[in-house]
């Protein structure tokens, strides 16, 4: 028994890809992204730790010059001295002045107008439901005819009035009266 070996005929040369372009490329991009970036949160970090350093030796020093003025009146036996020390320790009191608020309740002398709205349709979905009103489409926190919707469910939109009653329309209201 003979093995034959057969040539494969091919028609175009092998050729492997190289992936060193693409990886160059890759590489300036996040250096160029990445380089400005690195350095401006470094610069932002040196600028705040700056300004808390230079507040916290602030405040060293305010702290250093009440202790030496406190040892100072110890040693010099001086009373008046001390107490004015002691009393500008003490938690500093802020008095807020405020002008005098008075709150008009208008809606007792308003008469509501009644909603007067075709329920066209309900759109229900839980995230956005929308309900379709005299042919516009209105979602919850909308306002029609000075009615608040604060909810549409699958059959139902429910209002707050002007004077914050509660208000349901029906989807087959019109369908349900007419049965009655």
């Amino acid at each position: 028994m003979s093995a034959s070996v057969r040539k494969i005929q091919m028609t175009a040369p092998y050729k492997e890809e190289t992936v060193t372009v693409p990886a160059v490329i890759t590489a300036l991009l996040i250096v160029m992204i990445a380089v400005p970036l690195v350095l401006w949160i470094i610069k932002i970090n040196d600028a705040g730790t700056r300004a808390a350093s230079r507040v916290k030796y602030e405040a060293l020093i305010a702290e250093v010059e009440n202790d030496s003025r406190m040892v100072n009146a110890f040693l010099s036996d001086n009373a008046a001295e001390l107490e004015a020390i002691r009393i500008a320790r003490q938690a500093p009191v802020v008095t807020l002045i405020v002008p005098e608020v008075v709150i008009v309740d208008e809606r007792e002398n308003q008469t509501v107008q009644p909603l007067n709205v075709e329920l066209d349709g309900i759109y229900w979905s839980v995230r956005n439901p929308l309900a379709g009103m005299n042919g516009e489409m209105y979602s919850v926190g909308d306002v029609i005819q000075g009615y608040e919707i604060v909810q549409i469910d699958k059959l139902s939109v429910r209002f707050i009035a002007p004077d914050g009653s509660p208000v349901v329309k029906e989807m087959y209201e019109d369908l349900l009266n007419s049965q009655k």
